[in-house]
């Protein structure tokens, strides 16, 4: 069980394909699956070789779902999608999830 998050959040159709681009160039980016009709990005540490990944991504209508598996910080390892977001001045708010 990991701890998740909800960066809510309006991003246009350009937003999420660049945030998509840039989370997909890290070099944590192990692979895209679909599950229950949702699609997942898993990131994972080199030396995790088990079958949970360090971080789940979900992008949905109303901002990026994010399951920190190692971590209780939300930006663990997503320091390039919160400059992102800090650049493009976008309005988000975070639900964590264990409040």
């Amino acid at each position: 069980m990991g701890f998740e998050y909800k960066l809510k959040a309006k991003f246009t159709d350009k937003q999420t394909t660049e945030i998509q681009n840039l989370l997909k160039s890290s070099v944590l980016f192990e692979k895209k699956y679909e599950y229950a009709h949702q699609l997942f990005w898993d990131f994972r540490y080199m030396e995790n070789t088990g079958k949970i990944p360090n971080i789940s991504i979900i992008f949905e209508e109303d901002g990026i779902y994010i399951c920190q598996y190692g971590s209780s910080y939300v930006w663990k390892n997503l320091d390039e999608l919160k400059n992102y977001i800090e650049k493009e001045q976008i309005k988000y708010q975070i639900i964590d999830y264990q409040d």
